[in-house]
């Protein structure tokens, strides 16, 4: 059975739609990139997967139930999100916002376990972050605070993982380390990442999903990730260029 479906699903924020009649199915094991201009209803699309803005007009299923028919509890393990932005309003030690990730496994509203800080000190050594572990996480950089909040996630450890550029505010070296990481992660999960490299996505991703003004296309990123496509979809031209078995598309 699949995760993920969408019927005809219309995503349409403010009354203006975006993403039109999408149907879509995805896989465990799966990673899937969503591709597009800004502005075309890529995080508008994960947050409608992830339950926190309603849809104009379809459904969403997760492991073949409707989405509005999940509780909330039950939803915490079967979905997580990682925003692209993340808004720290007060101190916390890194260690405290990644516990906030085994909320779901807390019953009764009960202390952090040894379970629950083994889990969140695993997550910080996958991302490497666990020497931070007891610094605030305001006097983090981007790139940091973003580290930590996949930790969170891995934390939570949900069936399906929805990130919102989870590569943004890196460096060269942590771009290529977090999509690593999150091309591994669909050993245990399926994965859906919203990206702007279209190189990383053709590198890493098994599926894409490319998006346009009333139009997509979707399939293994083999497949879909072509020129013909892309200048379509971006409305400009580009190059393939092949190295060591790796595709870039260069832009001009």
């Amino acid at each position: 059975m699949s995760i993920l479906r969408t019927d005809q699903l219309t995503i349409a924020p403010g009354g203006q739609p975006l993403i039109q009649n999408l149907n879509w199915t995805v896989e465990p094991g799966e990673l899937w990139c969503i591709l597009g201009q800004n502005g075309v209803g890529k995080t508008s699309l994960l947050y409608a997967l992830a339950g926190l803005i309603p849809p104009a007009a379809g459904r969403i299923w997760l492991d073949g139930v409707s989405l509005e028919e999940i509780g909330t509890e039950t939803l915490a393990f079967k979905r997580g999100f990682m925003p692209q932005q993340q808004v720290d309003t007060f101190s916390s030690t890194v260690m405290a916002a990644v516990l906030i990730g085994r909320t779901p496994y807390r019953i009764g509203g009960s202390w952090d376990t040894e379970e629950d800080k083994a889990a969140a000190q695993r997550a910080l050594e996958v991302v490497g972050m666990s020497h931070k572990a007891h610094m605030d996480v305001l006097t983090l950089s981007a790139g940091e605070r973003q580290r930590v909040a996949l930790a969170t996630l891995l934390t939570q450890a949900p069936a399906l993982m929805l990130l919102d550029e989870p590569a943004a505010h890196q460096d060269v070296s942590q771009q290529l380390a977090v999509m690593r990481l999150v091309r591994e992660l669909t050993d245990k999960h399926a994965v859906i990442s919203s990206c702007h490299d279209i190189d990383l996505a053709a590198r890493f991703a098994t599926h894409v999903l490319v998006l346009a003004e009333k139009h997509y296309w979707m399939g293994r990123a083999d497949q879909v990730l072509t020129v013909d496509v892309l200048q379509q979809a971006f409305d400009c031209r580009f190059d393939l260029q092949e190295h060591q078995g790796i595709r870039s598309f260069i832009p001009y």
